[in-house]
């Protein structure tokens, strides 16, 4: 279901809601004898994960190791968090801080703290810099851990995090409407990627996204649109009207890579969101690379451990 709303006074529970939503997590009531009243709201718009969440009395929260990026935006009350070993901040009303994929975080709550916590996909986050980029990545994408929202992008997405606080108290028909979310969706990412400085932020800011050409776009729809088929360079160059040095020079130009690298990263992204979503008990990791076009065992797995920081198996045998 696209949206749900839960209270408890139980911390088992209230540790079992939490990594439904987003992630195993421990909660230490220990600070205080106060009753637990925890209360969410959460919503899933596209790929990503809204909540708005509160645990009513003082809490100390220990998550697993992220997979994601997490931003968390105090609502009103205090939180103070870190991520892996880094220095705890401190955060008040109208403050936010990104936490990175690849760490644990620690954050202690007030009794009256309640954040607005949203989950993004690394892989969504990263293609959605490509696209406002017009070229691949040269590198991982991090994040400043801190968020400055009084900028005057950040105060425009401020703009967008308040409609999905609206969205949660108030649902409408924004989570099952696909087109709708989606449309909300981008606005949360590209509001996230302009407003928050990040590894890529120069690039942002000085480059001016490059227009696709017409032949360039309609190859990457293709690509995309059947990431299984046995594509070649001379193929696609066949199949959008271009000389295979045409096709080339324009993925060079609006890319700045080759047209088979570029299929190369669609099919480790299907793939790996194939890895995520399987029964492990009814698949291998060689029949998800072939159903996404990858014949090549052993070339896949180094790549995707060079993409994703782990091998297709670890992903695939990872506890739901």
């Amino acid at each position: 279901m696209p949206y749900t709303r839960r209270r408890t006074d139980d911390r088992d529970e209230a540790e079992r809601i939490l990594s439904d939503l987003y992630l195993p997590n421990r909660l230490d009531l220990s600070r205080s004898s106060a009753a637990l009243g925890m209360e969410v709201a959460g919503l899933h718009l596209g790929a990503l994960t809204v909540g708005r969440l509160t645990y009513g009395r003082p809490a100390r929260v220990r998550t697993a190791e992220a997979e994601n990026f997490h931003v968390n935006v105090a609502l009103r009350g205090r939180a103070v968090s870190r991520s892996g070993s880094g220095e705890p901040v401190s955060t008040t009303r109208g403050e936010a801080l990104v936490f990175p994929p690849g760490a644990p975080a620690e954050m202690s709550w007030s009794a009256d703290c309640e954040q607005l916590c949203l989950m993004v996909p690394r892989d969504r986050l990263e293609s959605e810099l490509e696209h406002l980029l017009g070229r691949s990545l040269t590198g991982r994408l991090t994040f400043d851990f801190t968020a400055d929202l009084g900028t005057p992008l950040g105060r425009r997405w401020r703009t967008v995090l308040n409609l999905l606080v609206e969205e949660l108290d108030h649902p409408t028909d924004v989570g099952g409407n696909p087109l709708v979310a989606r449309h909300v969706e981008a606005l949360v990412l590209d509001g996230l990627l302009l407003a928050h400085p990040h590894s890529h932020s120069d690039a942002t800011t000085r480059e001016r996204p490059a227009r696709w050409g017409p032949a360039v776009r309609r190859a990457v729809e293709l690509m995309e649109e059947r990431p299984c088929e046995p594509w070649t360079t001379v193929r696609l160059a066949t199949a959008v009207h271009l000389s295979v040095r045409g096709l080339q020079e324009g993925f060079q130009r609006d890319l700045a890579t080759t047209p088979m690298t570029y299929l190369r990263r669609i099919r480790l992204r299907r793939a790996r969101v194939a890895l995520e979503a399987a029964e492990r008990s009814s698949t291998t990791v060689g029949a998800i690379a072939v159903s996404v076009g990858i014949l090549h065992r052993g070339r896949f797995a180094a790549a995707y451990h060079d993409a994703f920081g782990e091998s297709p198996s670890d992903t695939l045998n990872r506890p739901v």
